[in-house]
């Protein structure tokens, strides 16, 4: 490509990165994502990965997409919804194309609550839906029985309303600051989230105390938050969602605006394609699982956790939390070598979100799919592994593909030459 191009690029990267480094993100509310969610219709239901027709679906991203057509009311069977899928008058579409993320299956439907995060310099925003608990049986991992619709109307009729009233007396909750000081204390934030929930407890628990409600109410949401070390983790997304989506739409950026897994594919959006998905095959996953599980237990179910990743969390962070290095079959030196490695990918470092043992020097940020094609070395992931049969099965390391990345790039290259040319 001629040097200006080269320029061109370079000035593209640094505005976008800028502007996610620059965000204000604010956690102002939780509202039905009907209400929150833009393009979000009754009939929608929205998953994990660039987007697939119904037919490709299948295993826990499906289970999961027929339960909350149920949960929803839209059908009154499993059968009858997968009827109606086929017919088109229930439509499955993709998170990030409704300014989402969700968590493995990401499943998101109109009645269920999503947070809404806000970056008071742009105006950008991303949601995503509540975390639903540390049980292994989740709609999020591939699971609908009675048990989890009995806990998704808890967390609709009660978490969520109590949660909004706190939030909106509050004025909102800033969550760099959150993040800034969870990374300080241990946590990745993602795959390791303990320092940030509770930091975010302390934020809510006046709040939540004084919404008007049965004690026995206030009890149970405190009861929720307190209990689920991960709880901030779908905090964090939304946060993802809205820094990469203000970075979103960069002319001739190759910066990475979104990772995603279906349960079929891995892709990937950079700023200077807009919304175009660059797919690949499901890469490796390296997991660690819970005690009785075997690698021919668990399968992919999708994910867009990996929003951690695109703005300098999760695996890039990997040296700030050593306590992973059983969890996510690591070692405190390899996890060091991870992070160091993600600084030759990325544009720059993070301004405040810092690595205490790399003597506070920031994340490394702005994963830049340009670096990827030409080292190929690959974002550092962490992920959570899922049982085959629906449920949460352990966790590990992603090992992303190279392609989708250089597929992004020849796609920025062939935008500059068709400008050129006209």
């Amino acid at each position: 490509m001629p040097a200006l191009n080269s320029a061109r690029r370079s000035e593209a990267n640094a505005a976008a990165v800028a502007v996610m480094a620059e965000a204000d993100p604010v956690l102002t509310d939780v509202r039905p994502a009907l209400e929150a969610l833009p393009g979000m219709t009754p009939e929608t239901i929205l998953t994990s990965g660039a987007p697939m027709p119904w037919e490709r679906y299948t295993g826990g991203q499906r289970r999961a997409v027929l339960g909350a057509a149920v949960f929803e009311g839209l059908a009154a069977t499993v059968e009858e919804a997968d009827q109606l899928l086929h017919a088109g008058k229930i439509l499955v579409r993709a998170c990030h194309d409704h300014g989402c993320v969700g968590s493995v299956t990401g499943v998101t439907s109109a009645s269920m609550p999503v947070w809404v995060v806000t970056d008071a310099n742009s105006g950008s925003r991303g949601h995503c839906l509540l975390y639903e608990g540390s049980d292994r049986q989740r709609l999020t991992y591939g699971v609908w029985n009675e048990t989890v619709h009995q806990r998704l109307t808890w967390i609709r009729d009660v978490l969520a309303p109590h949660l909004s009233a706190a939030l909106r007396a509050a004025g909102g909750v800033r969550v760099k600051p959150i993040i800034r000081r969870a990374l300080g204390m241990g946590d990745d934030l993602h795959s390791r989230n303990t320092a940030a929930t509770a930091t975010l407890f302390q934020q809510l628990y006046g709040p939540v105390l004084d919404v008007a409600a049965p004690v026995a109410t206030t009890r149970d949401v405190l009861a929720f938050l307190s209990g689920n070390d991960l709880f901030f983790l779908h905090v964090g997304m939304a946060t993802g969602k809205c820094l990469a989506d203000a970075a979103a739409g960069t002319p001739h950026s190759s910066i990475v605006t979104a990772m995603a897994l279906s349960e079929q594919e891995f892709a990937v959006r950079t700023a200077g394609t807009g919304d175009q998905w660059f797919r690949s095959a499901i890469p490796e996953l390296r997991a660690k699982l819970f005690d009785g599980i075997t690698a021919d237990d668990i399968a992919f179910m999708g994910g867009e956790s990996l929003i951690t990743e695109t703005v300098g969390l999760g695996g890039l962070a990997a040296a700030a939390a050593f306590s992973l290095q059983d969890y996510s079959a690591g070692t405190a030196p390899a996890m060091v070598a991870a992070t160091e490695a993600m600084y030759g990918i990325t544009h720059g470092e993070h301004p405040t979100w810092k690595i205490p043992y790399l003597g506070f020097r920031g994340v490394p940020f702005g994963i830049d799919a340009a670096l990827v094609a030409a080292t190929g070395v690959t974002p550092n992931i962490h992920m959570g592994a899922a049982l085959r049969e629906g449920g949460h099965a352990g966790a590990g390391l992603l090992i992303a593909p190279v392609q989708p990345f250089q597929d992004a790039l020849d796609a920025l290259d062939a935008l500059d030459r068709a400008e050129q040319a006209g």
